[in-house]
């Protein structure tokens, strides 16, 4: 048991990269996030995180997030006048405190610890800085596997069959919709995305009220405490002189893929439910050079191609990283001529079951070729 306490704008710039490179290129922006906890270090709080052990069995916890922010491109403003949309009443961060009092007052209970929904740049801070707006604490994990997801029903949760309902969603307009029930996670995801395109934008929602005795099957835990030490990682190897791409690879495990120039980026026009999708196609630079990279992402990179063959897929984690100093970006934050690396590593174990590959495997994508074990491709592309 312990609780890890951020009281500095150093460690909370090497938690929220190290964010950002778990995050798989999803999961928010590390610069929002970053503000996030440095606007609570203003006000004089500890950024701090508790193991799910330190919690009482009877604890209520539940998950904080938000969804739909590329929404809010649509929208005049005579027809949000028209519908009365002339004052926002929520920023980024009382979404999230407004949603959470909303699913309390619903299910008529005092909820005592946030779990992250997922890792990410700001999908962690978001709800550390509501719970410490609301003087909750945060678990020490995630329910997404130590990775970002863009879906509701890829969850560990909702993968174990676990209810998703009640729901709670709040506008930024100061909209409150309970969803007390539904036919299916995905039904839920799809609802509430649905209510990101009638509000012009994002949206905060809070869900998974359980008690701390029933989540532990459910937790990948130590995720936030493993972030922190990836992004001081990566920060020591620049300032050692070392390869931080080396030793963030290693710091998690994983492999590097490939190192490339960007030559070329697209982006679909598939944003209509708040994903942001696209590819970027890379030329081999040093020892893999000669060869191609292509890599997929739906918020989060999700299925790569090596010379053309497919290759590193979801659930197993995909991260491009700047080549020189391995600083990650959201997946579409890089440019043509972008020199970077690809690092990835292996899924959570519920990711790698049948449940969890049906889920976030690249079939779920509408790709025509299974998922196969990131070991296994590099073993099939001759490297290890």
């Amino acid at each position: 048991m312990g609780t890890t306490v951020l009281r500095t704008e150093q460690e909370c710039e090497d938690f929220v990269r190290g964010l950002c490179f778990m995050g798989t290129g999803g999961g928010g922006s590390p610069a929002i996030g970053l503000k996030l906890l440095l606007d609570q270090l203003e006000k004089g709080r500890e950024i701090r995180w508790v193991d799910l052990d330190s919690l009482p069995d009877e604890a209520w916890t539940a998950t904080v997030g938000a969804m739909g922010g590329r929404a809010r491109e649509g929208g005049t403003e005579q027809e949000l006048a028209d519908l009365g949309c002339v004052e926002e009443k929520h920023d980024s961060l009382s979404l999230m405190t407004a949603a959470v009092q909303a699913l309390e007052n619903s299910a008529g209970i005092k909820v005592e610890a946030l779990v992250p929904g997922e890792v990410g740049g700001s999908n962690v801070p978001a709800p550390i800085g509501a719970a410490l707006e609301l003087g909750l604490s945060v678990v020490d994990g995630d329910y997404a596997g130590g990775r970002a997801i863009p879906e509701v029903p890829q969850a560990i949760p909702e993968i174990l069959g676990m209810p998703v309902c009640p729901m709670s969603f709040v506008t930024r307009w100061g909209d409150i919709m309970i969803l007390q029930d539904t036919v299916s996670p995905a039904m839920s995801d799809r609802i509430g995305r649905m209510i990101t395109l009638a509000s012009y934008g994002w949206i905060g929602f809070a869900w998974r009220l359980r008690q701390a005795k029933d989540i532990k099957q459910s937790l990948a835990g130590g995720t936030l405490t493993e972030a922190l030490e990836v992004g001081r990682r990566i920060r020591e190897a620049r300032e050692k002189g070392l390869d931080p791409v080396a030793e963030a690879a290693d710091a998690v495990g994983g492999w590097l893929l490939f190192e490339g120039e960007v030559t070329s980026t697209e982006e679909a026009d598939e944003q209509s439910y708040g994903f942001g999708v696209g590819s970027h196609s890379l030329k081999g630079l040093g020892s893999y050079e000669g060869h191609t990279f292509r890599i997929w992402y739906k918020n989060e990179y999700h299925v790569s191609w090596m010379d053309d063959r497919p290759f590193v897929t979801s659930p197993d984690s995909l991260e491009m990283v700047d080549l020189e100093t391995a600083e990650p970006r959201i997946s579409y934050d890089f440019s043509v001529g972008d020199r970077v690396a690809i690092v990835g590593r292996k899924a959570h174990e519920a990711h790698r079951t049948a449940g969890g590959i049906e889920a976030l495997g690249p079939r779920h994508n509408g790709f025509g070729f299974d998922y196969s074990p990131i070991e296994d491709r590099l073993r099939e592309f001759g490297a290890q």
